[in-house]
């Protein structure tokens, strides 16, 4: 109880410290881009979806963004729709897939890939702030290469094999590693690659993504690892590092330059950082790097 209100106090003085977000000016989304922003977001975090797509599309600017609505209030969605500058909604019970769990983020999945069969899909998470221009995502997008953020212990697509190796060193009953223990058993036309990435911030050229693919992966995780663990929150994670490292050409990005937020870090030479959940609002970086982005969209010098 009291990490709970912990936590809504840190997101209310996040949300103050990063108010300037919304004096900055809308978007100008670029109707001849080939590239769809999707993420999902519900009322709490409006403040930091809005500094995430502002901060990334200052760089990279998409044709348009479509976000899962989570459970957003009616202001939220025109305070997004006002920034954005082109933006669609969808509830998260009409973006669900049949075959495909529900919750836990496959709604998101889903729709990033119903909008990949046309677009280049970047799927970006509202934790995440860009500091400086992606050089390397925007390489991606030039030269139509799929791309996911890397971590630590996953660096670059390992074998299925190596994978199921590295992951039975650790006794830990969380569906990301039952999963991952699993791969080896996977049927071989599934893919033979996986890396240990993360689904807040990648990209997919048009048509690299399948729903009959993803469900097929799916079904077969559930058969092996039984619905009621692979149900459960991290499952897409799984699926969405699995697609990524099994697409053509694709590319891990480098930890240093797309690292995780954690206390002491040195993200001067970042150019986006995942404030993840568990360190978040550690040290207060992230609402002072917010505010920062704030003031330099505004156009005023950080102080």
């Amino acid at each position: 109880m009291l990490s709970y209100f912990r936590q809504r106090l840190h997101k209310r003085w996040f949300n103050f410290r990063c108010s300037g977000i919304d004096r900055t000016p809308p978007l100008q989304c670029d109707p001849d881009s080939n590239v769809v922003i999707v993420s999902q977001v519900y009322h709490p975090d409006t403040t930091m979806l809005m500094l995430a797509a502002k901060s990334f599309a200052q760089h990279l600017r998409p044709r348009g963004f479509v976000l899962v609505d989570d459970g957003l209030r009616p202001d939220d969605r025109a305070r997004l729709a006002h920034h954005l500058g082109n933006v669609e909604f969808i509830k998260t019970p009409d973006a669900a897939a049949p075959g495909l769990p529900r919750g836990g983020a496959w709604e998101r999945f889903a729709t990033l890939t119903r909008q990949n069969q046309q677009h280049y899909v970047i799927q970006l998470d509202s934790d995440t702030l860009t500091l400086r221009r992606p050089d390397e995502v925007i390489a991606c997008v030039q030269s139509q290469r799929p791309f996911t953020l890397g971590t630590k212990s996953g660096t670059h697509p390992v074998t299925l094999a190596a994978a199921s190796e590295y992951a039975s060193q650790y006794d830990s009953d969380h569906v990301q590693n039952a999963a991952e223990r699993a791969l080896v058993q996977l049927p071989a036309d599934l893919g033979t690659q996986y890396v240990r990435g993360c689904a807040g911030f990648t990209g997919f050229p048009p048509g690299t993504l399948s729903l009959d693919r993803i469900a097929r992966f799916s079904g077969a995780m559930e058969s092996l690892l039984g619905a009621p663990k692979w149900h459960t929150w991290g499952s897409e994670q799984v699926a969405c590092n699995f697609m990524a490292a099994n697409a053509r050409d694709s590319i891990v990005l480098p930890v240093d330059r797309y690292p995780f937020w954690l206390p002491g870090s040195d993200i001067h030479h970042a150019a986006l950082v995942h404030f993840f959940g568990t360190f978040r609002f550690t040290g207060g970086v992230y609402a002072q790097q917010g505010a920062r982005l704030s003031q330099l969209l505004a156009g005023r010098q950080p102080r």
